[in-house]
C-alpha cells in the first residue's frame, strides 16, 4: 500500500498555490480613463425666449421619463435623475478578472442625475446648458460593493440639447386674435 506523505513542505506548496490561484481569481478595478466633455460642449444658445426654452426643457424631461428633483424657474434650474444610463453615455473604470479586462457596466441601481441651467440672452435669446453625474455599484470580486463616479462621454447632454432645440423650435405663443366686430 503507497501512502503519500503530508510534510510541512508540501502543505506550504498547496497554501501558496491556493494563494496564488485566489489573487488571480481576485478582481481589480482600473478607474475611468475618458476625459469629461469640454464646457463649451455642453451648452447651446437658441434664438428663442426664456419662457419658451423653459418649456422645451421640461417637455424634453417628460418624453424622457426623467425625474425632477430640483425645479426652480426664478434660477432657471432644473434637476432631474433617473436610473437608465449606458456604457455609449458614460465611462465607467475596467474590471480586471479572470478572462481579463472587460468594462464595468452600470446596473439597475446606477443613477444619471442631469443639472439643466436656462439663462436668458436679452430679450429673444437663451442658453441651455446640461450637465451630468453619473455613478454606479461597482461589484468587484471578493471585495465589498462600493459607489463609482462614472465620467459622462457627453453624449447624453448632446442628445438632450438637440431635443431641446427641436422642441424649442415647435412652440410658440398663442397668437392674439382680434375679435370680429
Amino acid at each position: 500500500m503507497n501512502r503519500a506523505i503530508i510534510t510541512p513542505t508540501l502543505v506550504r506548496r498547496w497554501a501558496m498555490l491556493a494563494l496564488a490561484m485566489a489573487s488571480l481569481s481576485s478582481g481589480c478595478f482600473y478607474p475611468p480613463t475618458q476625459k469629461p466633455p469640454a464646457p463649451s460642449k455642453d451648452e447651446i444658445t437658441l434664438g428663442e425666449p426664456y419662457d419658451l426654452v423653459w418649456d422645451a426643457v421640461h417637455n424634453v424631461i417628460r418624453k424622457n421619463k426623467l425625474s425632477i428633483n430640483a425645479d426652480d424657474p426664478n434660477e432657471g434650474i432644473v434637476e432631474t435623475e433617473t436610473n437608465r444610463f449606458t456604457l455609449a453615455d458614460a465611462d465607467c473604470g475596467r474590471l480586471k478578472g479572470i478572462g481579463g479586462k472587460y468594462a464595468a457596466t452600470p446596473d439597475r441601481a446606477a443613477t444619471a442625475v442631469y443639472y439643466f441651467k436656462v439663462k436668458p440672452k436679452g430679450h429673444e435669446a437663451s442658453v441651455v446648458s446640461v450637465q451630468a453625474t453619473f455613478s454606479a455599484p461597482l461589484y468587484v470580486p471578493l471585495r465589498p460593493t462600493r459607489d463609482e463616479q462614472c465620467v459622462s462621454r457627453g453624449k447624453a447632454e448632446a442628445r438632450l440639447l438637440k431635443q431641446i432645440a427641436q422642441e424649442a423650435a415647435t412652440i410658440h405663443r398663442p397668437a392674439f386674435v382680434k375679435p370680429a366686430s
